[in-house]
């Protein structure tokens, strides 16, 4: 147990000797909107950080985000150490839109969207994200983004515990073969590109 002047003693850490958890985040921030009431069992939710970790873009993407993941990887590598990595890679992407309509997508998916998801940090509720969407996939997989003007610019997935890789995978079966969508994993650092004729998905890695 400390004694007072233990407990009350400043200590100073270097910053440089501060690590991260994870080596990638989103460098756009999503469209937040505080929360009217607090959080139920039945609202969707999950760490800012995770915001578009798996995402979804259209094909007229595909050579920037490759080129991305190359230089993501070397930054990666570099700045990997032991508990984690002292710096992040920060990605910009110009935001375009993946999908005309969230109506689009409930057809397509077979299943009824919900309630914005909220964003929280290890200490506090970030706020819901604004004109934002769910959609359960179940086994723990939930889709999620939001409408901006008349189309979707942002198209994600969260992974939960336990999850049920299928149910992603189907998903991105219909959107591949809809309208051409591949997803990208960035912390597994890989792209699905497409399919084969018997479903067989094509990865690609940097």
């Amino acid at each position: 147990m400390f004694n007072k002047s233990q407990a009350d003693k400043v200590q100073y850490v270097d910053p440089k000797k501060i690590l991260f958890s994870i080596p990638t985040l989103s460098d756009d921030i999503a469209p937040l909107e505080p929360l009217s009431e607090k959080p139920n069992g039945k609202d969707f939710g999950f760490h800012e950080d995770d915001w578009r970790q798996i995402e979804f873009f259209p094909k007229s993407q595909l050579k920037t985000i490759q080129q991305i993941l190359k230089e993501y990887k070397q930054f990666e590598q570099a700045h990997r150490v032991d508990q984690g990595w002292n710096a992040v890679y920060l990605r910009k992407i110009q935001r375009v839109p993946v999908i005309s309509s969230v109506q689009d997508l409930e057809k397509l998916l077979g299943t009824k969207a919900g309630d914005a998801p909220i964003l929280f940090t290890s200490s506090s509720i970030s706020g819901k994200v604004k004109n934002g969407f769910t959609l359960p996939l179940g086994g723990n997989i939930t889709m999620y983004g939001y409408v901006d003007g008349n189309n979707i610019p942002v198209l994600g997935a969260s992974v939960g515990k336990n999850p049920d890789d299928s149910r992603l995978t189907d998903a991105f079966l219909k959107l591949n073969a809809s309208n051409g969508l591949f997803v990208v994993d960035w912390r597994a650092q890989l792209l699905i590109i497409g399919a084969s004729i018997d479903s067989q998905v094509e990865i690609w890695r940097p």
